[in-house]
């Protein structure tokens, strides 16, 4: 790949893809034209650090088709996932059917890994960094700390207390100086911000999931389901127990969403030894960055409550503009990250922030041609190229049985939107099977952030011009940016990055 960069010029690039002459004329046209200076600082994509052909949409327009009366809040307490011993108790047909079904997904995980490397041996050292990661992520501090519950939060004292003024800033100035903070905290550069308001709120969860830690099926009072309340006399959250419930201000309007970044070339390498385990540690740094947070806004005179488990992970990401919906479902996708963002972290406050739109990257219109992902997933879990999007739940489940409709089944998807859906049971028994993430990992979009020509060209001819959408689509199942054999790893020193994450996709 490095003599493809290094000898295909800028004109010959868009030779081959027919956009000299005629094409040429369809991708300047799409360019935007600054005359000065003066006039690219008051242009909207100076607002935000993003790609030209990155365009703002509406807020609330978040690109999909969504059915109001269909997307209320939401009973999750029935729905309990990624914990293997808490999904097996709900699984259809009971912990037996689970069982069967993990030795299905650990024979289609070692088929996939023959098919793309026949003669890769997951070595000791594999398997010991794999169990090593897992043991620092999912199983501790994302159990005890990355919910909204667990360990106490360490409180700091607030301006009152110590006798010094409140800050005071415009949403602006406030946006600025929290990425600042999420940056030290180990969060983004992704960062945005959208407004909790009523027609926001039915995307909040009325009963959460709960996350059950124990073999024994029981769970501490902290990981039980929680009703969630909105309410307009209180300044700060609050829990009480008997029955479970989280009280929010409604003056914790502004929703802020942010992830931290892959361990980028661990995801590239899934279907191994350390397979997903490499994105453990991800959910150890939001645990941290949580109590960074936090007390950060505590100390400035606001509130702030964490939101781990209130919501479906994307929708303040397609909200606040961070990312699009794509086929994954259950993962969104960034412009700029494509697949790379990992944990989410979201907070609901007071303090006062600028508001970031939803945006148009030309995503979805991707994921409509592509469908590598779903090839990829050993499981099944991701829609296949054929499917396009539509309403219906593609998990064998029917809306008609749906609780939150009248039905008593609890679903692992929900209605009101138009779009692509993860099985995300199937999909469960593939991250439990070592399936690493690997829809992700070969997703096209991630491409480093490191100013290079042709990665630039192909995402804003992507948004642009969806007549090259197939051309890409081959494009990179022929060069293979995406997946590669899991050994490899050991012998680049120049992938040994700190946190696994690369520099570049941490710059602000």
């Amino acid at each position: 790949m490095s003599n493809f960069h290094s000898t295909v010029s800028r004109r010959d690039f868009m030779k081959g893809l027919g956009l000299v002459g005629a094409g040429l004329g369809t991708v300047a046209a799409t360019t935007p034209v600054f005359h000065d200076l003066d006039e690219l600082l008051a242009s909207p994509q100076a607002k935000i650090n993003r790609p030209w052909y990155v365009k703002s949409r509406e807020f609330g327009d978040i690109g999909m088709e969504l059915d109001w009366n269909l997307l209320k809040r939401r009973d999750q307490s029935k729905f309990t996932y990624w914990k293997g011993v808490a999904i097996a108790m709900s699984y259809p047909g009971g912990p037996a059917a689970f069982s069967e079904a993990l030795g299905v997904g650990a024979k289609a995980i070692q088929d996939k890994t023959k098919e793309l490397w026949p003669n890769y041996q997951a070595s000791t050292r594999d398997i010991a960094l794999g169990k090593a990661l897992g043991a620092a992520g999912v199983n501790t501090h994302y159990a005890d700390n990355c919910e909204m519950n667990g360990y106490p939060l360490p409180i700091v004292a607030t301006p009152d207390e110590l006798g010094i003024p409140k800050w005071q800033g415009t949403p602006e100035e406030n946006l600025l100086m929290l990425r600042a903070v999420l940056s030290v905290a180990g969060l983004g550069p992704s960062v945005g911000v959208a407004e909790l308001n009523s027609q926001t709120q039915n995307f909040v969860w009325d009963v959460s999931s709960s996350h059950d830690p124990f073999a024994d099926g029981t769970a501490p009072q902290s990981f039980a389901s929680e009703r969630i309340i909105f309410d307009d006399s209180i300044s700060e959250y609050y829990r009480t127990l008997n029955p479970n419930t989280i009280h929010i201000p409604t003056s914790h309007k502004y929703v802020i969403t942010a992830h931290n970044m892959s361990c980028d070339e661990l995801l590239r390498r899934p279907f191994s030894g350390f397979g997903g385990a490499g994105e453990g540690i991800s959910y150890t740094r939001v645990a941290f960055a949580k109590v960074v947070v936090q007390n950060f806004i505590r100390g400035l005179g606001y509130h702030a409550v964490y939101g781990h488990k209130l919501q479906p992970a994307p929708v303040w990401d397609f909200l606040s503009g961070l990312a699009e919906h794509c086929r994954m479902g259950q993962v969104a996708l960034s412009p700029e990250y494509g697949g790379l963002m990992r944990t989410h972290a979201i907070f609901y406050t007071d303090l006062p922030l600028a508001f970031t739109p939803p945006v148009d990257a030309g995503i979805p219109k991707f994921c409509e041609t592509c469908g590598i992902c779903a090839d990829t997933c050993p499981m099944g879990a991701i829609p296949k190229v054929e499917i396009g999007q539509n309403w219906e739940t593609f998990t064998g489940q029917d809306w008609a049985g749906d609780d939150g409709t009248g039905g008593i089944e609890g679903m692992y998807n929900i209605p009101g939107y138009k779009g692509w859906r993860c099985n995300l049971v199937s999909c469960t028994v593939g991250t439990i099977s070592q399936c690493g993430s690997a829809c992700r990992g070969n997703c096209p979009f991630n491409t480093i952030p490191n100013g290079s020509f042709i990665h630039s060209l192909v995402k804003s001819t992507v948004s642009t011009t969806p007549l090259f959408n197939s051309f890409f689509k081959n494009m990179e199942e022929t060069m293979r940016y995406g997946l590669k054999e899991a050994s490899s790893w050991w012998d680049n020193p120049a992938e040994w990055h700190v946190y696994g994450t690369h520099p570049a996709l941490l710059e602000q």
